[in-house]
Parts: structure tokens; sequence; C-alpha cells
């Protein structure tokens, strides 16, 4: 009867555990995890954590030293810190990922553990890079970039310059472009809610697309480009490429965008890009950043240059967001034999709606709940027994 008893507590307290310990603790919220493991700046990510306060949030660092350079201000708009760089535990239950400019390289488990956590359903990455300018020293940026896009299957890469813009500037820099919201029809509720169609890219790079084996300027050969990118932001016509790290200063070649090359050298380019995948994965490519950085985007003005770059990235995050909370379209092929005087196959091709999108979790107060339901269910049967 002991053993029963003893049996009975066990098996309540381990329901408790279970319930008590569900992740995240809001059950059915939408994560979105912030990557602050590869010496980003600190700039800009208290704008996004409180844009993005009705989800959990989650900010992803790989050590204490991570920790050192965020405010303490910053850190208390998160739910939770997660310490270990990008691995499958800390990505288990995200559904938004973003990745600011970084200033170090992914290491390969990293860049694996991105590929499997994207190739789940209802997946939604904003990665963003930078020029060749030798502000960081380096082109790891451009280079973290194109190592995640490459493993994801992405046709997307950023090139190893400097896009620049003579007309569509702040202050009269060149260098700080003032990015032409001009989304594809397929994304244009994107440019929703904008007054000036203009934002902030510091210093940016220029994207391309792989098509048919070769790159390919989106903007300038649309009719080339692959059918899930879509183009959400540009420079002007009056834009050129520029590199500043050419080989002989240590800095990686151009894949694509020559500076020397009076075929490829002019605008418009890419500044952000979006590929759709099926089962509700999306990424989000920007060739500067929406934190970090020398600069961020999400500012309203620059060198008195009016700029949308708060309203852009608010419609930018629900985008992503209902993205990844839409349902998964399932198509089933469905072989039926019927037998009568000879044996007769038919395929009927059925749509079913569902979504592989699982509740990781439930509510604290829920959990709570049931736990003391568990126990007192125990303790009742338990002491049954003993009479």
């Amino acid at each position: 009867m002991r053993r029963a008893f003893t049996a009975l507590i066990l098996a309540a307290a381990l329901v408790a555990f279970t319930l008590s310990s569900a992740v995240p603790s809001e059950g059915l919220k939408t994560v979105i995890a912030f990557d602050a493991g590869h010496r980003q700046s600190p700039k800009g990510l208290e704008l996004l954590a409180d844009m993005t306060r009705a989800y959990y949030r989650v900010l992803i660092v790989s050590t204490d030293e991570d920790l050192a350079r965020i405010p303490n201000t910053t850190l208390a708009l998160f739910n939770e810190v997660r310490k270990g760089g990008l691995n499958d535990f800390n990505l288990r239950d995200v559904d938004v990922l973003l990745i600011g400019q970084p200033e170090a390289l992914p290491s390969p488990e990293e860049v694996e553990a991105i590929k499997r956590w994207f190739n789940q359903p209802n997946r939604a990455l904003w990665i963003a890079g930078d020029s060749d300018y030798p502000a960081q020293g380096s082109e790891k940026a451009q280079q973290f970039m194109n190592m995640v896009l490459e493993a994801l299957g992405s046709s997307i890469r950023i090139d190893y310059v400097s896009a620049e813009d003579l007309t569509e500037n702040c202050g009269g820099a060149v260098y700080r472009v003032a990015g032409t919201v001009d989304p594809s029809p397929e994304v244009k509720f994107l440019a929703e809610g904008l007054q000036h169609y203009r934002v902030l890219f510091h210093g940016p790079g220029a994207l391309y697309v792989i098509s048919g084996g070769k790159p390919v300027n989106p903007v300038k050969q649309p009719e080339l480009k692959p059918k899930n990118v879509y183009i959400v932001a540009r420079t002007s016509e009056n834009s050129r490429v520029v590199e500043n790290q050419p080989a002989e200063k240590g800095g990686l070649p151009p894949v694509y965008y020559d500076p020397l090359d009076d075929k490829v050298n002019k605008g418009p380019f890419p500044l952000m890009l979006i590929e759709v995948f099926p089962n509700n994965r999306v990424i989000v490519a920007s060739s500067e950043t929406m934190y970090g950085g020398y600069q961020h985007m999400i500012i309203t003005e620059y060198y008195r240059k009016p700029l949308d770059g708060p309203r852009f990235a608010q419609n930018l995050l629900t985008y992503l967001v209902s993205t990844v909370s839409q349902p998964i379209v399932v198509t089933q092929t469905l072989t039926q034999t019927i037998t009568q005087t000879t044996t007769k196959v038919e395929t009927k091709v059925e749509t079913l709606t569902t979504t592989l999108t699982e509740q990781v979790g439930v509510s604290t107060s829920i959990a709570v709940i049931i736990a003391i339901i568990a126990l007192i269910i125990g303790i009742l049967a338990a002491y049954i027994l003993r009479r």
C-alpha cells in the first residue's frame, strides 16, 4: 500500500513539474529572438524590443561579455536571456529570428542550427549585412550573411562592395543612403502608412540574386529574378558601387558588382529583398541593419532628411509575425483502388488546411492550477488506498 501511495505522489509531482516548466510561459505567444552574440552594438535593440511587447522576446548571447555591452534598461525589455549562441536549444521555440549586423562570424555549428531551425514550418528570419567600409575592420557582416543564406537554400546574396547614392542621401554624404521603399506588388503592404518612402541605410552593401546559376540585379532585371523573391527597398537611379576594401588591402573581391564594369556598377541596386519559401517560411535580407552598426534604420530623421524608419520596421515585424502565424496548407494525393468487374484506380487531389505548429507550453497561471489539482487528486487517491 505504501508503494502505491508513493507512486501516486511521484506521478502527481511529475505532472506538476512538467506543466510548470513549459516554455515559453506565455504559451501561444509568438517568440521573437534577437541575436546579440556576434559582437553587435546594442543600438536600436531597445526600440525593436519595445515594438514587439505583444510577443515573447528572447535575447540570445554567446557569453557574459556580450551581456556586458548591453545596458540594463535594454535587458529589462526582454522576457528571457539565453546564453550559448545560436544553437538548437536556444532556437527551440523561436518563430522569428532577427540577426542585426554581426561583427564576428558564426561557427559552423551555429549555421547548421539555423538551418535546422529554418527547415521547420512557420519560420521567419530577418538578417542584416553591411558595406565593405572598414569601420569594423573586415567584411564579416557580408560573410556571415552569405554563409547563412547559402545554407538555407536562399538565392539572395550580398556583394563585397558599398552602395552609394548621389541624390537620395542624408546631409549630402553619398554613403548615408536614404533607401527608397518601393515594394513589389506582392508585398506592397510594407509601404502602408509611410509618409516619405525613405529609410536610412547607413553605408549599405548591395544585394543580388542567383538566377539560373548567375548573379542578377533584380531591380534592373526583374524578369530574371526568381518568382519567390520580392523587392522591398532600393537605391535611386543615381547610385553607384565602390570598393573600399580591395584585395590588395585584405578585402574580398566583388562577386558581381565590379566598380570597373560599366554594365553593372550603376544603380538602382536592391537594398532589401524578401524570399518566400513553402510552409510559411520567409527571409528578409537587408544590406544594412535594423539594430547595431554605426546607425540603425529605426529613425525618423537623419541630417534633416525625413525618414519612415519606425513605421517601416513595424510593418516588417507585423508581416513576419503574420507569416509564422498562418496555418500550413498541405496538398495530399490520395490513391483509391475500387474493385468492380475490372479494377479501376482513381487519383484524387485534396487540399487540407492544417497547422503543424505545436503548442509548446501553457500559461503559468493555468499550469499552476492544473498542478495543484493533480497533487490533490494524487493525495486523495493515496488516502483511499491506505484505508
